[in-house]
């Protein structure tokens, strides 16, 4: 059995331990608010660039092309995989790496990754994968000039014929509860079936609708790439917050075990004095 001053060691850690995951636990219910709104923010803005690509699109009749629609004989692919730069956040970095390796088992064709986050980035080194890329988790803001660079690089290279497909792999947030571990198509920009039907309305456009996918297209692929990083960032406070929930629950069940066997260890250790005394007192009694 250990020690008592062993034990009140052992309840002292724990207590230290539960302080730190109880303070982290609020600080990512703090962040979570922010982030959950800026990812319920992100969607309407891109459901409706969407529409407006799909009229776009329609009222030309289909003739509009973009270079980012152009779609090739799959030679290579690249994976962007968003995680995060930290860890104590339950199961949120495994999902997302565990869908990737799933992706990438199923590829005929070689497939190279941009990571976004160190997370994805140290386990897929470890694997020995080819990282054409690594970028930094954007700050808690997520400025579009932090998701510029991920965007340019991707839209740059596949215009160049670098990839033949780009796909991203994130954690979509369903709610605090849920995220869902996703694994989309970002490019070729898949023409919508609404485009092959006659259009709801009549547009004229000014410039030329092709002039407009010139604009649109880039900045929708951007908006896709901004939309699954804060999605990612939402996922993973909801993550944080609930992982420091359980385990500041579970120190405090720790404690309560471990007082517990403090109290029964400091009883006998009690009784163990108390027999003793008794026992001398007897033997005095004898010789006497």
């Amino acid at each position: 059995m250990a020690s008592l001053r062993d034990i009140r060691r052992r309840i002292k850690g724990v207590k230290n331990i539960r302080q730190v995951t109880k303070a982290m636990n609020m600080i990512a219910a703090a962040r979570l608010r922010r982030a959950q709104q800026k990812a319920e923010s992100a969607r309407p803005y891109a459901e409706r660039l969407a529409e407006i690509l799909q009229d776009v699109m329609a009222s030309s009749g289909g003739a509009a092309r973009h270079p980012l629609m152009a779609k090739r004989d799959v030679k290579k692919i690249a994976l962007v995989i968003i995680t995060a730069d930290r860890g104590l956040c339950g199961a949120f970095n495994a999902g997302i790496i565990r869908e990737a390796q799933r992706f990438l088992r199923e590829q005929s064709v070689p497939v190279e990754l941009i990571t976004v986050g160190r997370k994805g980035r140290d386990h897929f080194q470890r694997l020995g994968c080819t990282i054409a890329q690594h970028f930094a988790q954007p700050s808690r803001e997520v400025r579009l000039e932090e998701v510029g660079g991920v965007s340019k690089l991707i839209i740059g290279d596949y215009g160049n014929a670098k990839y033949d497909q780009v796909f991203l792999a994130y954690a979509k947030f369903v709610s605090v509860l849920k995220c869902q571990p996703v694994v989309v198509q970002l490019l070729p920009f898949e023409k919508p079936a609404s485009a092959e039907k006659v259009a709801k309305a009549a547009y004229e456009f000014e410039p030329g609708a092709e002039q407009l996918l010139g604009t649109l297209l880039p900045q929708y692929v951007e908006v896709l790439i901004y939309r699954s990083i804060v999605e990612s960032l939402a996922s993973e406070q909801a993550a944080r917050m609930i992982a420091m929930k359980a385990a500041t629950d579970s120190a405090g069940d720790m404690i309560t075990g471990l007082t517990r066997e403090y109290n029964n260890a400091r009883q006998a250790s009690i009784t163990n004095q108390l027999l003793e005394v008794v026992s001398g007192a007897d033997a005095l009694a004898k010789k006497k």
